[in-house]
């Protein structure tokens, strides 16, 4: 078995090659960036070529595909390694959209990777685990309106941004000095570091960003719900890993529903899947560094009643993801994993439907 990574050099890249090793052992490497270079992880050397080799005529075939680099080079490379026989994954936002495309969270809707489909767009790494959070929800009651505010890690953001921001975070940080004045004076005010900032991406006419807009519309296709009611609000927030979000939704049904009744579906690993639920609405252990220790799992809890609705059916909670890997690298793996069968099974894809 052939496995290509293209945009092996970044971040997600990086942490696609641990989970090939679990999932496929012994497979074939075939590994390309945006230029040749080689890479040490995991103690191993590993040479990776530059792109544009990818559409030469002795290109290697293979099996299957991973693309963790921009919409640029997706949509410049995803047609070519088609053509060159692999089952593609694609975690670029060029093909989320495309309605011949699926969108597939693994444990929510991968019955969609079938054996005729040749390409898999992977959403967002914020709209990953609000799904496996919601899935099982709506599986039970339809959900009514919802609004999620997201607060995101730089990693989020590439590995430039984040070698910027750990740059001057140590830099502004090695002053003691706690004059509250001067405490922040050596960060930059639009920058990340020790800062929390709006999303830096495009925003439209009607105010919202490009992430505000991929979790949206992602959410809406991948719940077949083309006009659910949905509001988004994203920042970024001066943590490395770990993405974390609140979420307020209004479920449909006739009859109140309780915070304890949501935490027993969440809680069943036969109706959540890749889900880990801390009970109790203190919120103990939720944390976007408390992610790092459950990387391929979403973890949710802080579950209570929104009290704007005497109605008694609309819950706030806490989703916190670690968004390389279950955001991003777990999510494409256990996705293939539909194609190919996973030697780990805890990477394998169950192939559950919302």
């Amino acid at each position: 078995m052939r496995i290509c990574i293209l945009g092996a050099t970044g971040l997600v890249g990086r942490e696609l090659l641990p989970l090939i090793d679990r999932a496929w052992p012994n497979s074939e490497l075939a590994l390309f960036a945006s230029r040749e270079r080689d890479i040490e992880l995991a103690g191993r050397t590993h040479h990776v070529r530059a792109a544009p080799a990818l559409e030469q005529a002795d290109a290697p075939r293979g099996d299957l595909a991973f693309v963790a680099l921009d919409d640029a080079h997706s949509a410049r490379y995803v047609p070519r390694l088609v053509e060159l026989g692999y089952r593609v994954v694609d975690k670029s936002n060029t093909y989320r959209l495309d309605p011949a495309v699926p969108l597939v969270v693994a444990g929510v809707n991968d019955e969609l990777v079938t054996d005729e489909a040749r390409l898999i767009a992977n959403p967002n790494c914020t709209t990953i685990p609000l799904m496996l959070t919601l899935a099982p929800i709506v599986r039970r009651r339809p959900i009514e309106t919802l609004a999620v505010a997201s607060y995101q890690a730089i990693s989020g953001a590439g590995i430039s941004t984040l070698d910027s921001f750990l740059d001057a975070s140590r830099a502004g940080y090695s002053d003691d000095d706690r004059d509250a004045a001067r405490l922040g004076a050596s960060f930059d005010p639009a920058g990340y570091a020790a800062n929390t900032v709006p999303h830096s991406g495009k925003t439209d006419d009607s105010g919202y960003s490009s992430e505000e807009r991929k979790l949206m519309n992602e959410s809406r296709k991948i719940l077949s719900r083309s006009a659910l009611p949905i509001s988004a609000q994203c920042c970024r927030v001066a943590v490395a890993v770990g993405h974390y979000e609140q979420v307020w939704l209004t479920l449909g049904g006739q009859d109140d529903l309780s915070p304890e009744a949501i935490e027993a579906v969440l809680s069943d690993p036969a109706q959540a899947s890749f889900l880990r639920l801390l009970p109790g609405a203190a919120g103990e252990g939720l944390s976007a560094l408390a992610t790092l220790k459950h990387r391929d799992e979403v973890l949710v809890g802080r579950i209570r009643r929104d009290l704007r609705d005497p109605r008694g059916r609309s819950f706030c909670l806490t989703v916190t993801a670690d968004n390389l890997r279950l955001g991003a690298a777990t999510n494409a793996v256990r996705i293939a994993s539909r194609w190919f069968a996973a030697s780990d099974l805890a990477l394998q894809g169950p192939g559950a439907t919302v």
